[in-house]
């Protein structure tokens, strides 16, 4: 190579190098971007701390299982507190939008994703362990994509720890690249971030959330309620119908689901025009309601009353399903309780109620991994369907161990036409 060759090189490498900032350098320019979030229950108990990057004037983004369950938050540093409201959830990605009123501190710049190349260096500013705005820094190891080439997960060697969830992965000019959200604890060194420009997309796609959710609801005749209760009984007939609500504690959001009987066979029952089947165990052969899949998937087989006879005690349940080809397991201890009386609507039913506690094999974003789970199911033999039942388990991946789900689905409204 020539000697003109070499410091027309040398110019080349003295330029890329003049725009990556010292990490002192950097960490001066984004800190002041950076908070912590301290979340609260109803009762006022700090139970959940994160972090929160600023992008824009009084909002800032932080992970949505950071306020989870929470009734109130704030964002802190240096002994100053905001109050904040959440603004825009969006729950699928984790990242939520808060709103702080009187709130100064300056945005972050995005980083183009183009740009981003694996072996870069990163940095992440957060509040791991309760320490406020502590540096880290790391490698971008891996840029992760689904199977349409669309980047979901940024993956760096940068530590996350409990607390990291909610803060900024930045280039070395100091722009972000990510929200960093989690950890593969039983690796060493694997962390993820969600990308930058998924920022840009939470107020839309939860303004899209809120329409489903307000968007009028047009009653179907044939589940029209009759002028009086009408008590139904386990054996299924055509025209029956059941109307259930789905909460998710994440974001306070409620959907109705609602099931028509359309036909019996000899061993399954067809709702809805056949978009979901049930065996006569109440069981889900096939259903393309998303709503439901989280009761569908743990329901063993056999359903709530393998054989008629509703269980009772303690026994061990281990179940495997699937989800849009996505496999799942289940190893649970199921306790089950005294019959008691829940009402739905108008009619009040016997349920014995059934808790699940032990662990759930789930894919994650990219990884199978092992939560905790738990959740409770009030199933009415009279009825033979679940008329209740909560869910609510943890991605260990998760940098602060936060509840990833937490909903509850119950049947509010049932009869017979």
């Amino acid at each position: 190579m020539s000697g003109r060759c070499w410091i027309a090189m040398a110019g080349l490498l003295a330029s890329a190098s003049a725009w990556s900032l010292e990490p002192d350098a950097l960490f001066a320019k984004v800190v002041p971007s950076v908070w912590t979030v301290r979340a609260s229950d109803a009762q006022g108990r700090h139970t959940s701390q994160g972090s929160a990057v600023v992008i824009g004037p009084g909002r800032l983004v932080t992970n949505c299982h950071v306020l989870a369950r929470m009734s109130h938050f704030q964002v802190t540093k240096d002994n100053v507190s905001y109050g904040g409201k959440l603004e825009f959830p969006d729950p699928e990605n984790d990242l939520c939008q808060i709103r702080v009123d009187n709130f100064h501190a300056p945005a972050v710049e995005m980083a183009d994703m183009d740009t981003l190349r694996v072996g870069a260096r990163v940095y992440a500013i957060g509040t791991p362990q309760g320490l406020e705005t502590t540096l880290s820094d790391g490698l971008l190891s891996g840029l992760r994509r689904d199977g349409t080439g669309q980047l979901m997960f940024v993956q760096t060697t940068t530590p996350i720890s409990p607390g990291s969830s909610g803060g900024g992965l930045f280039d070395v000019e100091g722009r972000l690249i990510g929200i960093t959200t989690f950890t593969r604890r039983e690796s060493q060194n694997i962390n993820f971030a969600v990308p930058a420009y998924r920022v840009a997309e939470v107020a839309e796609r939860s303004r899209r959330l809120l329409e489903q959710r307000n968007a009028p609801r047009v009653s179907s005749p044939a589940i029209a309620a009759p002028s009086g209760p009408t008590e139904l009984t386990a054996q299924r007939q055509p025209g029956d119908w059941f109307e259930y609500e789905i909460t998710d504690h994440y974001t306070q959001l409620t959907q109705s689901v609602n099931l028509r009987v359309d036909r019996v066979t000899a061993d399954t029952v067809v709702f809805n025009g056949g978009s979901r089947v049930e065996g006569m165990d109440g069981k889900a052969k096939g259903s393309q309601a998303h709503a439901l899949v989280e009761l569908d998937m743990v329901t063993p087989s056999g359903g709530w009353a393998p054989g008629g006879q509703v269980m009772k005690g303690v026994r061990q349940l281990k179940v495997s399903a699937s989800w849009q080809n996505q496999p799942a397991s289940y190893d649970l201890t199921a306790a089950a309780s005294p019959e008691q009386l829940l009402r739905v609507g108008e009619v009040e039913y016997s349920a014995v109620r059934i808790d699940l506690q032990g662990w759930h094999g789930r894919v994650f974003g990219l990884f199978h991994i092992n939560v905790p789970y738990r959740a409770t199911v009030w199933y009415a033999p009279a009825l033979n369907r679940v008329i209740r039942f909560n869910a609510e388990f943890r991605n260990s991946g998760s940098a602060s161990g936060s509840t990833r789900v937490n909903e509850t689905l119950e049947l509010v409204r049932a009869g017979r036409n």
